[in-house]
C-alpha cells in the first residue's frame, strides 16, 4: 500500500458534491438534475467539473455507507472486517511538497489565511506548530503546506500521522505488517530544475522498483538502494516479509519499528516514536480536524495567493 490512507465519503458528503456539481453545470432543480446533465454537451460538463473530478486535487474519493462499499474503509479495518493478509505499507518523505506548489507565492498572511480556512477552530495550534517563518525565504508557503498536510494526512490520508494510525491498527490483527518511509532526499525528477526542491515527492520511489526502465536516472548510492528495494518487496511478495538475507533487517511494526529506506546502504529500522516526533504526531493526534482531501488551487485562491 503506497498510495492514500483510506478516507472516505458519507452518503451524505457524496450527495452534497453531486448537488454542488450539478448546480456549477446549470441543473440546480433536483427533480429534473440527472436528465437536464445527460442533454449537456460534454465540453460544458467538463467545465463544471473542476472540483469534482479533477484528479488528485480535488477528492475522488469512494463513498461508503451504499451496497458496493457498505462499511468506510477505516472502519473496516478497525473493526477487523477486512482480508487478515501481510500488509507492507508505507510513503514517501515529501509526499504531497509538490502539491503545495500553487502556495509558492504566499505571503504570511495569505499562508496563515488559508491555515484557518482549512482548520478553523484549530488553526491557532496549526500555525504554532507549523509557524510561516520555520520554511526559508523562498517558497515559503509551499513548503509549510507540504509539511502540515504531510504531517497530518490531510491530502487523501497520503503520509503522516493518520497513515500511521491506520498501521498501528492494521498490525493489532495482522503480525505481518510493514511499514516504510522512503527518505532518499534527492530523488531523481525528470524535470528541469525550477529552484524549488520538492523532495522525495509521490511515486518518487518508483524508478527505484522498476530499475529496468529507470536505473540511468539513478546514481551508484541510489542503484543500490534500489536493488535493496526490489529484494524487499519481492521478499514480501513471495513470503509475506520483507526478510532479505545480506542487507538491513526490517522488523515488523508490531516491533515498534519502521524501515528508514536511504541510499548507499544506509537503510536502517527506527523505533516508531522518531517517526512521531519528525511528524509531530503527538500534536495532531490531540486534536480534532477534518482529513479530506483539500483542492490547492481552489485553497490557494480563497487566501489571495498569486499565482503569476
Amino acid at each position: 500500500m503506497q498510495s492514500g490512507g483510506c478516507p472516505s465519503y458519507t452518503v451524505e458528503q457524496a450527495v452534497a458534491r453531486g448537488k454542488k456539481y450539478a448546480a456549477a453545470a446549470g441543473c440546480s432543480a433536483p427533480s429534473a438534475a440527472l436528465s437536464c446533465l445527460r442533454a449537456k454537451p460534454a465540453d460544458e460538463l467538463q467545465s463544471a467539473a473542476a472540483d469534482f473530478t479533477g484528479g488528485v486535487l480535488s477528492g475522488p474519493l469512494p463513498t461508503s455507507g451504499v451496497p458496493e462499499l457498505p462499511v468506510a474503509p477505516l472502519e473496516a479495518v478497525r473493526t477487523g472486517r477486512t482480508a487478515n493478509v501481510p500488509l507492507l505499507i508505507g510513503h514517501t518523505r515529501d509526499e504531497v511538497r509538490g502539491w503545495a506548489w500553487p502556495f509558492a507565492n504566499a505571503t504570511k498572511d495569505q499562508y496563515e489565511k488559508a491555515v484557518r480556512i482549512e482548520f478553523g477552530d484549530e488553526a491557532d495550534a496549526v500555525l504554532a506548530h507549523y509557524p510561516f517563518s520555520a520554511y526559508g525565504d523562498s517558497y515559503t508557503g509551499a513548503y509549510a503546506f507540504g509539511a502540515l498536510w504531510g504531517d497530518s494526512s490531510t491530502f487523501f490520508g497520503l503520509g503522516g500521522c493518520q497513515y500511521q494510525n491506520l498501521t498501528a491498527t492494521y498490525a493489532k490483527r495482522q503480525p505481518q505488517t510493514y511499514y516504510y518511509e522512503f527518505n532518499d532526499p534527492h530523488p531523481p525528477t525528470g524535470r528541469p530544475s525550477t529552484g524549488f526542491d520538492a523532495g522525495a515527492s509521490h511515486a518518487s520511489e518508483m524508478p527505484y522498483l522498476l530499475p529496468s526502465a529507470t536505473s540511468a536516472l539513478l546514481t551508484p548510492e541510489q542503484q543500490q538502494l534500489s536493488g535493496e528495494m526490489v529484494r524487499y518487496w519481492g521478499s514480501f511478495v513471495k513470503h509475506g516479509k520483507p526478510a532479505t538475507p545480506g542487507i538491513a533487517p526490517w522488523p515488523s511494526y508490531r516491533a515498534g519499528k519502521f524501515m528508514s529506506l536511504l541510499p548507499g546502504g544506509e537503510s536502517l529500522a527506527l523505533k516508531t516514536g522518531v517517526y512521531e516526533a519528525r511528524r509531530q504526531c503527538a500534536f495532531w493526534n490531540s486534536i480534532d480536524y477534518d482529513w479530506l482531501p483539500v483542492n490547492p488551487d481552489q485553497l490557494a485562491a480563497q487566501a489571495g495567493v498569486s499565482q503569476s
